[in-house]
């Protein structure tokens, strides 16, 4: 089961972890395309190790410092 979200609190979609911040403060986003929340340890095990791909959109992830 998913875990549930509160208004405040992004929430990973594919772990149910919170997304975090960037070093800028702004909030960590994979996918400039659709936006699909998924934080940065997943992001990153998806490019290393999955299909380099957003889940939602399907659009090739692109390497975020």
């Amino acid at each position: 089961p998913k875990p549930l979200r509160s208004v405040n609190r992004h929430v990973c979609e594919i772990c149910g972890d919170d997304i975090g911040k960037t070093a800028d403060g702004e909030l960590f986003v994979a996918c400039n395309e659709c936006g699909f929340p998924v934080c940065r340890p997943c992001y990153e095990y998806e490019r290393r190790e999955g299909t380099q791909h957003c889940p939602q959109c399907k659009t090739r992830y692109k390497r975020l410092k």
